[in-house]
């Protein structure tokens, strides 16, 4: 194998399951060497490749016909070869490029190749173009954007030419409100994941099929009909939020049969790893929050059922699952619980998991030398991919 060729990568950049088109990114030195040998252009005599060109042609394995194909070439050793989306023939197309010394990888590896010809070593730049093509919100894409020209990156550089005056508790501080921030702006970039809770029919698959607009959960009359949990992403106000409807909760539930602890220990589960807990509660059945479970959580009270006679209960959200009546207030309440109602889209914020376990670190530095260090990583430190 060529030297050459040991740099080169190739990804599948579309679903691996059947389609109209996929799309695979060649990217590399030594790339056109090998598309030269598999691809034959349909309409001209010679094979000339020069960025901004586009190709119509066949990929062959020596004699044998795979795929009629349009390649792109979109940069220096940057080519899109586009071909029919049968995965057989995607296959075929990814395994006569690894008989060339292609290396076959994931698409984020693609993605930094071309994130380090675009930015150099600014390794927060790169990892904003990636991360800003995943988030799910507008806000998300424009509060990373920001770390890239002020935010992020302006702090870690400030931080690094006044290391010597600054006083470390001075830096630990920062970073730690960095990360504080950062905990709110991932709602924006990545959407919060809420649990519905409560007791057996409380009406929580009735909320929850409300917010989906749709019926996805069973709905009846008899307690415990929902044994495991369903999820569906839905757009609020200003955020994405993933909502999980579990079963109801019950220790007694646990004792019955096999199905049922299970069911109880997987919504246990979810509640532990919610942003936020909607604990729903119906508002004529005095229903006892379970204790020790939802004390520590961020949690908000929903008095479900209001438009039914009596209401047990005095605080509390006060909503109508059936009816609507409430669910503009509880979007509201829902948002100002996690935060994101005044959120500063400016805020200086991490939005990679590399960027906050390195924030982290600094929070338990010792040394101003230890600190430097780990901000010279979060500038230029290699991508994991």
């Amino acid at each position: 194998m060529e030297n050459n060729r040991q740099n080169c990568i190739a990804s599948l950049m579309t679903a691996k399951t059947a389609s109209a088109i996929s799309n695979i990114q060649l990217a590399g030195s030594g790339a056109e060497e090998i598309l030269k040998k598999i691809f034959k252009p349909l309409s001209q005599k010679s094979l000339v490749f020069s960025v901004g060109s586009i190709l119509h042609g066949n990929i062959f394995n020596g004699d044998t016909l795979i795929d009629e194909v349009i390649i792109g070439c979109e940069g220096k050793d940057l080519f899109s070869i586009n071909c029919h989306g049968n995965p057989l023939i995607v296959e075929n197309i990814l395994e006569l490029l690894k008989k060339h010394g292609v290396k076959i990888t994931e698409p984020q590896e693609i993605l930094v190749f071309l994130g380090k010809q675009k930015h150099g070593d600014n390794t927060i730049a790169i990892e904003a173009d990636i991360v800003m093509a995943q988030s799910v919100t507008l806000y998300g894409a424009k509060i990373i954007r920001h770390q890239t020209k002020m935010g992020l990156i302006q702090a870690a550089n400030w931080w690094l030419e006044n290391l010597n005056a600054l006083e470390i508790d001075d830096i630990i501080v920062g970073a730690e409100e960095v990360l504080s921030d950062s905990e709110i702006s991932k709602y924006f970039i990545r959407g919060a994941k809420i649990v519905i809770a409560g007791p057996p029919n409380s009406g929580k698959s009735t909320l929850f099929n409300y917010l989906c607009g749709k019926e996805k959960a069973i709905v009846t009359d008899i307690a415990g009909t929902t044994r495991d949990w369903l999820s569906a992403k839905i757009r609020l106000k200003k955020i994405q939020a993933e909502f999980f409807d579990t079963a109801g909760l019950d220790e007694t539930l646990s004792e019955k049969n096999e199905i049922d602890a299970q069911s109880q220990a997987q919504a246990v589960e979810l509640i532990k790893n919610a942003d936020l807990v909607l604990y729903v509660v119906d508002s004529t059945n005095p229903a006892k929050v379970l204790a020790g479970l939802t004390e520590s959580l961020n949690k908000l009270v929903v008095i479900n059922k209001c438009d039914l006679a009596g209401d047990l209960f005095a605080d509390g959200l006060k909503i109508s699952a059936k009816t609507g009546s409430g669910i503009k207030e509880l979007i509201g309440e829902i948002e100002q619980r996690l935060g994101v109602v005044d959120f500063d889209m400016k805020k200086t914020v991490c939005f990679t998991d590399r960027q906050t376990n390195i924030l982290e670190q600094i929070t338990e530095a010792k040394t101003k030398q230890q600190i430097k260090k780990l901000i010279q990583e979060l500038l230029k430190g290699e991508i994991a991919v």
